[in-house]
């Protein structure tokens, strides 16, 4: 099977042929996957009100064209919950994927807000460099090393996120003629059951 690569360019253009509700429907797939992270990580360090980011983000589902007021302060709201290195002590891995997941929802709201490809492609970014940080981790690799990077990119955890990004797209650009919000609404009930699995390697 071809390896698959990140390829934001290419994202970009072909998040631009979607509708903007469209490209929120995308950007909150790949930032759903990575929210058990988020999750943990709030619960283990007893961050102040852990449900804004889902909450945020359950919105963003029920309505990606919301336009207003509302948007902006679900953004504000979330950006402020993003783990920054300088208050977090010790910085850890799970500080690490947690923050990955939390920008990743705050690009997907900012879609919403301003309709630009560019910004669903940055949440899929940080779907895509969560795994690969993960495979760095857990496998132990220097990405220095050219067999090391060779390993982490064709990773079966890698390739599966870029795979799922990949298909998410392709539905999304097949869709004609079926309501809108079935068709997110199925796009978020697959992704919310993939985030079970998105740290997994299957043995």
């Amino acid at each position: 099977m071809t390896m698959l690569n990140f390829d934001e360019k290419k994202l970009v253009a072909d998040l631009q042929r979607l509708s903007p509700a469209l490209r929120v429907a995308f950007a909150a797939a790949c930032a759903e996957r990575q929210m058990p992270a988020y999750r943990s990580f709030a619960n283990k360090h007893r961050v102040e009100n852990p449900d804004t980011l889902d909450r945020a983000l359950d919105d963003a589902w029920l309505s990606p064209s919301k336009r207003g007021m509302e948007p902006q302060r679900q953004l504000d709201e979330s950006m402020a919950l993003i783990p920054q290195e300088d208050a977090v002590k010790p910085w850890t891995r799970e500080a690490n994927y947690a923050q990955d997941a939390s920008i990743s929802v705050a690009y997907a709201l900012r879609a919403r807000i301003t309709g630009e490809a560019q910004e669903a492609a940055w949440s899929a970014r940080h779907a895509w460099e969560s795994l690969y940080q993960f495979v760095i981790d857990r496998e132990g690799l220097d990405i220095n090393q050219p067999s090391d990077m060779a390993r982490v990119l064709s990773h079966p955890l890698v390739q599966a996120e870029l795979l799922r990004q990949r298909r998410d797209l392709d539905d999304l650009l097949s869709v004609s003629g079926e309501n809108l919000q079935q068709v997110i609404t199925r796009l978020r009930d697959r992704a919310k059951g993939e985030s079970e699995t998105f740290f997994t390697v299957e043995s």
